[in-house]
């Protein structure tokens, strides 16, 4: 078996590194590949971003088509468990781009609380589904010291037998300008503080829009759990934040963009829930208890979904009684915010309109919890013209 570093394996090796080179990417947490070949065909792939805490592997048969591949993710420090794995099996006659949708499918995928849910296609995408779970730990292993591969080769049951650095091997070879895989980075906060920067500017497609910040109101947290949702889903989208604070009092502050070329033209760039007055030092995503950011692909996110052009933050304990609360809101075209109930909940229009929306919380030094902020992704659509009926 021979050994190839490279950007990327994709039915040629992409981008070859010297082993120099792949050691200095896997000493500082950067993607690259591990290729192993067998003869004139790839056998395995290892896709590497230990700054990702990430390691997937791709094993071929001979005919190179796709027969498994198994996910491993960091948990605790200085190790791996085995987050995903799948085969494919039968359909000898199979080509390699027919064979993934006719050959029979097995999924396993560990969850971080012991949860083991397993699914098959017995006849590929030909038939149906069965789903079954069950509680079972998921496989671990030390995260390998460069160029030790054969303890997370086993476990995607890869036999490399005796491995050397391929000195002349015989796969094809080309270049390309980016590299034929990403590590799976869900979508980052960005720098949320920025939202709340009053007087700056920011550009949407080729038009500007200045950003003004709004104290309006403190919003009551009487359990300290939050919800974040359109207004008009509850009590069927009530379930709050995993991350909760003391019970409490707190002010809430609305960012609004406007457009500097139509002063009349104005939309929620976000919305801030301050628990402490101190400096956040850095940011996550909010999730709820049964979210998981492992399920993330690259740049998704977990957020709260708009079906009413509103969206509100409100304590989980507020959530019965105030269900038909958003039948006064109307459509919040101005101003863009209300507090319903004293101070039993906040509400907003919801960035330009309709979607789903990423809360992050951001955190001091130590660790505690300073803000929420619901971003409405104001500036991450360069389409600005997706305008409610109630703007006219």
């Amino acid at each position: 078996m021979e050994l190839i570093y490279a950007d990327g394996w994709d039915k040629a090796v992409v981008n070859p590194l010297t082993a120099d080179a792949a050691a200095a990417r896997d000493a500082e947490g950067s993607p690259y590949s591990v290729i192993l070949s067998n003869g004139a065909r790839v056998h395995a792939v290892l896709d590497i971003s230990w700054d990702d805490g990430y390691c997937g592997i791709s094993r071929f048969d001979a005919k190179s088509r796709l027969v498994a591949r198994h996910v491993l993710r960091q948990g605790r420090p200085g190790e791996l468990f085995l987050r995903s794995a799948e085969t494919w099996t039968g359909a000898p006659d199979a080509g390699e781009y027919e064979f993934p949708h006719v050959a029979a499918w097995h999924s396993t995928t560990y969850k971080p609380d012991g949860l083991r849910i397993d699914q098959d296609k017995a006849d590929g995408d030909r038939g149906g589904l069965s789903v079954t779970q069950g509680h079972e730990p998921a496989p671990r292993v030390p995260v390998p010291p460069f160029g030790q591969w054969a303890e997370v080769l086993a476990l995607a049951g890869v036999e490399a037998g005796d491995v050397a650095e391929a000195a002349d091997h015989r796969l094809p070879v080309r270049t390309a300008s980016e590299a034929p895989w990403e590590p799976p980075r869900s979508m980052s906060p960005g720098p949320v503080e920025d939202l709340f920067e009053a007087g700056a500017e920011r550009a949407v497609g080729d038009r500007w829009m200045r950003l003004t910040t709004h104290p309006v109101g403190r919003l009551r947290l009487p359990s300290g759990r939050l919800v974040a949702t359109d207004p008009s889903y509850l009590p069927d989208d009530s379930e709050p934040f995993a991350v909760s604070v003391m019970p409490g009092t707190y002010p809430v502050t609305i960012s609004v963009a406007t457009f500097t070329d139509d002063p009349g033209h104005h939309r929620v760039a976000a919305v801030r829930l301050e628990i402490a007055a101190q400096q956040v030092a850095r940011w996550e995503m909010a999730l709820k208890a049964d979210q998981d950011p492992f399920d993330l692909d690259s740049e998704e996110f977990f957020g709260f979904g708009v079906d009413a052009g509103v969206a509100c933050f409100v304590d989980a304990s507020e959530v019965a009684a105030l269900a038909d609360a958003w039948r006064e809101l109307g459509g919040l075209v101005a101003p863009r915010h209300a507090v319903v109930g004293d101070g039993r909940m906040v509400a907003w229009s919801s960035g330009w309109g309709d979607g789903s929306y990423p809360t992050w919380i951001g955190r001091a030094a130590d660790g505690s919890v300073v803000c929420f902020v619901a971003d409405m992704l104001l500036f991450d659509d360069d389409d600005e013209e997706e305008d409610d009926e109630d703007d006219d």
